[in-house]
């Protein structure tokens, strides 16, 4: 189940049972998130699972020029959390308003609208005001408030630590696959509310219309899935200011899954 913050603070849904929770962006859902997510599975102890993530990306809200776009939309990060076992998924409509809140303060919304007991962050997660709160400092928050608080290391792969910004680093190169390992799972566009224009044999997208990272131009081998939920192999030629699919049909598209380098 997908809640909204309003839900979470208006219905008291997670008075009555024990809270087991993570936090964070959750971009990607990648193999440190997993891990996270794995602690979260594993300390629920009958009681609730939950990932508390943020939409939009703070670093959108917060004017960051050098945000090149997410690795999955909202529906998609939703989609993977709950296939994953989590019970619920509170999305936060993150604002400059929100990002005003101390973490201290957003810790004590937590505790008066949950039964908050576990708690794993990662070892590299802030929040808060500027960033101000890390997760080692949670501990000292929340220690006379009888909530179990882990700090997870994030997973390393071919040495060095797994984040989604090496993960937009590689799409963006082009190296696709190497994405791939450290999303467990083959990168994907998510184009079922993208406007689309069908041709003869193809479809065109304009890149504006993305807000996930693109691969650089090239010409791909991928699979789409159509609104039909069938699946086809296809070409994806990325140019300068639109994608174009040569596709078996013109059937409107929903995703896009790149295995592997351009061709």
């Amino acid at each position: 189940m997908v809640l909204t913050w309003d839900d979470f603070i208006s219905g008291k849904m997670l008075l009555k049972q024990h809270l087991s929770l993570t936090i964070g962006v959750f971009d990607g859902v990648h193999l440190g998130h997993r891990k996270l997510i794995n602690s979260v599975l594993k300390n629920r102890n009958g009681g609730i699972s939950a990932v508390l993530t943020f939409n939009p990306n703070p670093r959108i809200v917060l004017g960051d020029k050098t945000f090149p776009g997410n690795i999955s939309t909202l529906e998609q990060k939703t989609d993977i959390l709950l296939s994953l076992g989590i019970d619920k998924v509170i999305v936060i409509d993150f604002s400059a308003y929100f990002s005003r809140l101390t973490g201290e303060q957003f810790l004590s919304y937590l505790l008066e609208n949950s039964n908050l007991k576990y708690l794993v962050l990662g070892d590299n997660f802030r929040f808060g005001y500027k960033g101000m709160t890390s997760s080692h400092e949670v501990k000292n928050i929340l220690k006379d408030r009888e909530v179990e608080v882990d700090i997870c290391r994030m997973a390393d792969y071919k040495g060095e630590i797994v984040s989604s910004t090496r993960i937009r680093k590689e799409i963006s190169s082009g190296t696709i696959t190497e994405a791939n390992a450290m999303l467990d799972r083959v990168f994907s566009l998510d184009t079922a509310r993208i406007p689309q224009v069908p041709g003869d044999k193809t479809i065109t997208i304009e890149k504006n219309h993305f807000s996930q990272i693109l691969p650089p131009q090239g010409s791909y081998e991928v699979e789409v899935l159509f609104n039909q939920n069938h699946q086809s192999k296809a070409v994806c030629l990325i140019e300068r200011d639109v994608l174009m699919l040569k596709t078996p049909g013109n059937q409107r598209i929903t995703e896009i899954k790149f295995k592997t380098e351009k061709q």
